[in-house]
């Protein structure tokens, strides 16, 4: 994560002169925070996910005891590599390339995903140290609940791999849904992610659950936020014409 960081920041001071988009970042905080956009709907949807996550904790016992009977090498070795769309390479794999090929929208698309991750992250934080949940590893069961807090032991609920892998998935799905199976891709990865956590034992099932809720819905707000200002013009290059669309997602 401090890597990750690191790396962020230093996008930002590279790319930000062209696309000003350190200036979006404390508006697009104030609104995503501030639920001025939900309605009765969306706070019926979002008490429904709370609610059902309540009830999974039923389940994540026996998920649990499912998962130890059927584990096996080739799962072993897969689950670190899945885990990975959950901890940030795609946005800077994206960034990555965007900048090497001039791409901006790679890079805005990169951009975007690792800040609806890092928004959702909040929540999830905050959720953390509300329910202070013991993981899996500890042996302590699914129903150890209200331990000490800011303590990564007692940090299950909900998975903030899952809510990172959730949220890249929603705004990649939407930026690259013009390219055949990008979105079903992408939510297969983060699907994976979010399983990978379970099988290593870092988190229950209601926990990956919640986690990618709040990470789907962190996506979908931004994108959101994102999508008042669209630009169409024509662009004009050395060797071409045509018609460029961008628009914040």
């Amino acid at each position: 994560m401090k890597n990750f960081i690191v790396f962020f920041i230093l996008c930002v001071q590279v790319f930000s002169e062209s696309f000003e988009l350190i200036k979006e970042i404390p508006r697009d905080v104030k609104e995503f925070y501030s639920f001025e956009d939900f309605d009765k709907k969306d706070y019926i949807l979002a008490s429904g996910i709370l609610a059902s996550a309540y009830l999974l904790t039923n389940f994540d016992e026996k998920i649990k005891d499912f998962k130890d009977k059927n584990e096996n090498s080739t799962l072993d070795d897969l689950a670190p590599v899945f885990r990975k769309f959950g901890e940030f390479y795609p946005p800077i794999i994206l960034m990555s390339i965007g900048a090497i090929k001039e791409d901006e929208k790679a890079i805005k698309a990169g951009f975007y995903s690792a800040e609806a991750s890092l928004l959702g992250l909040g929540i999830t934080f905050v959720g953390k140290n509300i329910f202070s949940r013991a993981r899996p590893y500890m042996d302590e069961g699914a129903d150890s609940w209200n331990n000490e807090r800011f303590n990564e032991h007692y940090s299950s609920f909900p998975s903030g791999h899952s809510t990172v892998a959730f949220a890249t998935a929603t705004v990649l799905a939407e930026v690259y849904k013009d390219k055949k199976y990008v979105p079903e891709l992408m939510y297969t990865l983060a699907s994976l992610a979010a399983l990978s956590r379970i099988y290593d034992d870092k988190h229950w099932f209601s926990d990956v659950f919640l986690g990618s809720s709040i990470g789907y819905f962190s996506g979908r707000t931004l994108l959101k936020l994102k999508g008042d200002d669209k630009l169409i013009g024509p662009q004009i290059g050395n060797d071409s014409f045509g018609i460029s669309i961008m628009g914040k997602f």
